[in-house]
């Protein structure tokens, strides 16, 4: 059996997480298929852990504080981990995207995973300033980087529920919007990928108030994120993502298939992004 995989603690309080549970539980002589059975999760779950990909959420965090022994200092940690201060709000829902294997998401604007480089610079610059301690080209290599996940080998099937209103805001002009338009169209031609729009008068209430994304794991488990202004929430209780399971199958129900969709987009393009409006006098 391979050695394993060595992680530097000093790489990300993530890491430094990990290394402390993999060194807490063979101390106590156990094997990660034991500690999982103690917490309720499987083996591999326990190894995502340790190797820092997929980091716990609260309730995982309490229960192996407890089954290690660790005196609460595994959930203090995890604490300054999620510290809202430095936007650790996404990082577990951010790890858990990387390697779901199916990325159900609902926006109210175009999401990142299919923003253009344009579309994305024209965002950053405009919040520039107001992202706390992060840079706007920070953030911009940083979601630039993420777009990786559809393009791999085993890239997850995405289904993108889009709101009518993303393809009217005008970010970064008309140049910016039309190419933009244009992108959405040519990915939702990849086989992974399944686009579609929800015109105004289909979107039920219970959409209105936020984005959100539903994720499912290569174990078969089930987690949520919503966000909104600055400031996001991650679900694994089974009731709150079947509650946003719910809103997200009525969203589909009321959206354009993919072929209208993509007719959808193209209208606009045509009528919306095909010229610009002469400056006022």
């Amino acid at each position: 059996m391979p050695a394993p995989k060595e992680l530097d603690p000093k790489a990300s309080l993530a890491a430094y997480l990990g290394v402390r549970v993999r060194r807490l539980r063979e101390g106590m002589g156990l094997t990660q298929k034991q500690l999982g059975q103690m917490v309720f999760v499987s083996h591999n779950r326990i190894a995502q852990i340790e190797l820092a990909t997929d980091p716990p959420g609260r309730e995982l965090i309490r229960l192996l504080d407890a089954a290690l022994q660790a005196d609460s200092a595994l959930t203090d940690l995890w604490e300054h981990i999620n510290n809202p201060k430095y936007d650790h709000y996404a990082k577990t829902f951010l790890y858990r995207q990387a390697v779901a294997t199916m990325i159900q998401e609902y926006s109210l604007v175009i999401p990142g995973l299919l923003q253009t480089e344009a579309y994305m610079r024209a965002i950053f610059a405009e919040s520039d300033g107001l992202l706390g301690d992060v840079t706007a080209e920070e953030k911009f290599a940083a979601r630039l980087a993420r777009q990786q996940i559809l393009q791999d080998e085993n890239a997850p099937w995405y289904r993108m529920t889009l709101h009518e209103s993303a393809l009217y805001l005008p970010v970064g002009g008309t140049k910016v919007m039309y190419g933009q338009l244009a992108h959405l169209l040519e990915v939702g031609q990849r086989r992974n990928i399944d686009l579609q729009v929800v015109p105004h008068r289909g979107l039920p209430l219970s959409a209105v108030n936020g984005s959100f994304c539903l994720l499912t794991m290569p174990d078969g488990s089930r987690s949520a994120y919503s966000e909104g202004i600055n400031i996001g929430q991650f679900f694994e209780q089974p009731e709150d993502v079947t509650r946003l399971t719910v809103i997200y199958d009525r969203v589909q129900a009321a959206a354009l298939d993919p072929e209208m969709s993509a007719a959808f987009i193209r209208n606009v393009m045509e009528d919306r992004y095909t010229w610009e409006l002469p400056p006022l006098a």
